[in-house]
């Protein structure tokens, strides 16, 4: 016969079991996300597919310490009195950290490829500096702290690492938003992608701020502590970082879709580099676009005002294989941002939120 538990373990393994609960359906939710970026027709730089799934491997990984952990205090220490932290509960502040740090930089760099200016992103990476060291210092005092009643000796670094890593996605969603809302030119459909834009961005951004600070909130609160609530909203978090992370990739495919169902096409700062040179009417340069041979749009835009005529072609596919093709355009970028015709305006605005996206 398994002995009786001689102590109530409810807030002691239960809020691990829920925060395990969480974990597994949430990492089902990341598992089609990666799917999703899989079948993508983009093709994002190597440096974001290495992101991408360096993560989704640190998240596998945590997903099976999780579920040993679990395994190990439910079945193989049934009915024992809790008293010495597992092993594996060093791997989640580990994980955290190896999730959310690359996070947050990848969103800290697009706002200063969005915003051109460097203050806010430095500010905003310190945050997240401090954040990932008061993480590493969690990290390490779990095998120093060895007992579930030694629990209380980590919340003094866990509530800097918490609330530094709350404050750093508050900032990095309100800076994304003011952003975004610059690129607003009064044309509804470019508006509502914008809106749209915005609001994912706040939304995806204020999760993982509020469960940074529900966990703080519980292993704060009097009445909790000394047990594990907290881990609830603990272990969970590495997988909303990377939802937050896949969601705002995977919807630029739709995004896009939707602007280009205005009648212009838009594409991305990877799809194309701008090169200026001498040679354009009245002394202006030309802006010739150079195609990737990765890219592979279906149709060709024109836009006529006052005359000129903007022209874009993009790869063609010869014997199955695609070749890059160059176009040179016969109006300058200084004609197609300031022109007075609304639709070049239009084209320059969506162009730009589809760098964004």
């Amino acid at each position: 016969m398994p002995a009786i538990a001689t102590v109530d373990v409810r807030l002691t393994y239960g809020p691990l079991l829920l925060g395990a609960f969480f974990n597994i359906l949430l990492y089902g939710v990341t598992c089609t996300q990666q799917l999703a970026y899989l079948q993508s027709p983009r093709r994002d730089p190597w440096p974001t597919r290495l992101l991408v799934w360096g993560i989704f491997f640190v998240l596998t990984a945590n997903t099976v310490i999780e579920m040993l952990q679990m395994y190990s205090i439910t079945i193989l220490q049934y009915g024992a009195i809790p008293d010495e932290l597992p092993i594996a509960f060093i791997s989640q502040p580990l994980s955290v950290i190896l999730v959310g740090f690359p996070t947050q930089c990848f969103f800290i760099w697009r706002i200063y490829a969005l915003g051109k200016f460097m203050a806010v992103p430095i500010v905003i990476f310190l945050f997240a500096i401090v954040a990932t060291s008061a993480g590493l210092w969690t990290a390490v005092l779990v095998p120093v702290v060895a007992r579930f009643a030694n629990i209380p000796r980590l919340y003094r670094t866990a509530q800097v690492w918490l609330i530094a890593s709350a404050v750093t996605d508050i900032s990095i969603a309100t800076s994304m938003a003011c952003i975004l809302r610059r690129h607003k030119t009064g044309h509804r459909n470019t508006d509502n992608i914008v809106d749209k834009l915005i609001r994912m961005t706040v939304q995806t951004g204020v999760v993982t701020a509020l469960c940074s600070i529900l966990d703080v909130v519980c292993f704060l609160a009097p009445a909790l502590q000394g047990h594990t609530v907290n881990f609830i909203f603990d272990i969970p978090l590495p997988k909303l970082y990377s939802i937050c992370l896949l969601s705002t990739l995977n919807a630029r495919d739709s995004l896009r879709n939707a602007i280009n169902g205005g009648g212009i096409e838009v594409f991305s700062s990877s799809d194309f580099r701008l090169h200026h040179h001498g040679g354009g009417s009245g002394g202006r340069p030309n802006v010739e676009l150079d195609f990737r041979p990765q890219v592979r749009v279906v149709r060709q835009v024109e836009t006529c005002t006052d005359g000129q005529k903007v022209r874009m072609s993009t790869a063609s596919e010869n014997s199955g294989t695609l070749k890059s093709e160059r176009r040179q355009s016969t109006v300058s970028r200084d004609d197609v941002i300031t022109s007075p015709d609304p639709a070049l305006r239009e084209y320059a605005t969506r162009r730009s939120i589809g760098i964004v996206v």
